[in-house]
């Protein structure tokens, strides 16, 4: 009993580690999606006043200009910036995906324990029949009636019933 209520422990620890890795994915992967939108947005004005300053160029004055090409560049900076930003995001996601999985498989392997624990019948059956049929070839064919052993073997001995 006191094995079990350690081990329930432990699985309550694990499911809070995996839920608050997940929580933590999902902050992540909001904000790179945010950084991904200001990033499309960034371009757009970008795009528009490159495509808008191109067709006033001739009616500008050299002040007007020189403005709108600092403007341009500011813009190309930001991109650069923002660019930076969205990698640096993805690639803190992709660390928060990898610890919510290492979570989630720990979490599972102490489900998994405590099924062995509440129910070690279900998971010792194959190594029983294993540690029977050992025991039936160390004792030899015809000493043991296979039918009291649990464990038919077909086609090597015969039943003595």
């Amino acid at each position: 009993m006191a094995k079990r209520n350690r081990m329930q422990v432990l699985q309550k620890l694990a499911e809070h580690t995996e839920a608050e890795a997940s929580r933590r994915l999902a902050e992540r992967l909001k904000l790179l999606d945010a950084d991904e939108k200001r990033l499309e947005q960034i371009r757009s004005y970008l795009a528009d006043y490159s495509g808008s300053s191109q067709g006033t160029a001739s009616a500008m004055t050299i002040s007007a200009l020189r403005s709108n090409r600092g403007f341009m560049e500011r813009l190309r900076d930001a991109v650069d910036e923002q660019r930076g930003n969205v990698e640096t995001q993805r690639h803190q996601a992709e660390q928060h995906a990898a610890q919510w999985r290492a979570a989630r498989a720990r979490s599972l392997a102490l489900e998994k324990l405590g099924e062995r624990i509440d129910h070690p019948e279900i998971f010792h059956l194959p190594r029983i029949a294993t540690d029977q049929r050992k025991l039936i070839g160390i004792a030899g064919p015809d000493d043991v009636d296979r039918r009291d052993a649990g464990v038919p073997i077909p086609g090597r001995c015969r039943n003595r019933r």
